[in-house]
């Protein structure tokens, strides 16, 4: 597992999609458990289990929803499902777009050119540092 923290979020990438979990120290979070995240990567075709390719929200002791250092939200990354192809790319674009408008407050109405640019800035920044780190 893998963290890249910037002064708004932090992205951590992992080899499972459980890994979120372990990395907070927690079984459920969000309306996701670890035993379902756990049951779906062991068989994907049974079971209750969600498939997290990725997952953006409030770190988990964040009660106040304030999205404030020193508890950053979180931008996850299940690496088992990279295919170093434009996917990949795809992927990330997809939570940075997740984290620009939960770090709006939910409310881009008036800035969607910005939030967009914003989120390709982010996407940029973690695609880089994972093809420097050889994970894509």
């Amino acid at each position: 597992m893998i963290t890249i923290t910037n002064d708004k979020f932090i992205t951590i990438v992992g080899d499972v999609a459980t890994d979120i979990f372990d990395y907070y120290g927690v079984a459920e979070m969000h309306g996701l458990n670890r035993a379902d995240a756990q049951a779906q990567e062991v068989d994907m075709t049974t079971g209750n289990g969600v498939y997290i390719y990725g997952f953006t929200n409030y770190d988990p002791r964040d009660i106040e929803l304030k999205a404030e250092s020193p508890l950053l939200p979180f931008l996850f990354l299940n690496s088992k499902h990279f295919t170093k192809t434009y996917f990949d790319a795809t992927l990330i674009m997809h939570e940075t777009s997740h984290m620009v408008i939960l770090l709006n407050d939910w409310n881009i109405k008036d800035k969607e050119e910005e939030a967009i640019t914003q989120a390709e800035i982010y996407a940029n920044r973690i695609i880089e540092i994972l093809v420097l780190k050889n994970i894509l």
